[in-house]
């Protein structure tokens, strides 16, 4: 504040710096300015996508979203970053990889092969958890020609994968993560 206020009191006329009056009337709107750049602060810090939490209730409602019951933060706010993502720009495979980066650190591949759209799950083993995938799915519907079919693709750990491993890599992995 002391800051602000010397600034502002080295901008007026040398005549005006001692008046009490004035200086009182400095140190209410430096105190009014004090506060204002705190909330723009607060809310610049919420812009990145993953660094939502107050706003999140209010970027929800703009772009109409009603959250899942139950859906934790971080869910959340990757609903909300595939919503942004998804509004602009015709859909290619660059835009549905642009939403489908939004759900967990970008661990899916979009391609698209013989009219099908085919995410590929390139991050964690086995099928992803109901919810997960409910987001997922209703996101990339959203953007995607009603015509088009989707597929998924997930990634398991194969015999030959499993053959090199100790006993400590393999208790790591829940028997989701295998194929049989």
């Amino acid at each position: 504040m002391a800051h602000e206020f010397d600034n502002m009191l080295r901008s007026l006329p040398a005549a005006y710096r001692t008046d009490a009056w004035v200086g009182a009337l400095l140190g209410a709107v430096a105190l009014l300015d004090d506060g204002q750049r705190a909330a723009a602060e607060d809310i610049a810090a919420q812009l990145p996508g993953n660094a939502m939490t107050w706003v999140l209730d209010i970027e929800e409602r703009i772009c109409g979203i009603t959250p899942a019951p139950g859906a934790t933060m971080e869910e959340r706010r990757r609903v909300v970053q595939s919503r942004w993502r998804s509004a602009t720009g015709k859909c290619d495979v660059n835009l549905i990889q642009r939403v489908c980066d939004s759900w967990r650190d970008g661990e899916i591949e979009v391609d698209f092969a013989e009219g099908v759209i085919v995410l590929r799950f390139v991050g964690a083993y086995g099928v992803p958890d109901e919810r997960a995938m409910a987001a997922l799915t209703e996101a990339v519907q959203a953007v995607i020609p009603a015509h088009l079919a989707m597929a998924y693709r997930y990634r398991y750990l194969l015999v030959r994968e499993v053959h090199g491993m100790g006993i400590d890599a393999l208790q790591a992995h829940q028997i989701r993560d295998f194929v049989f």
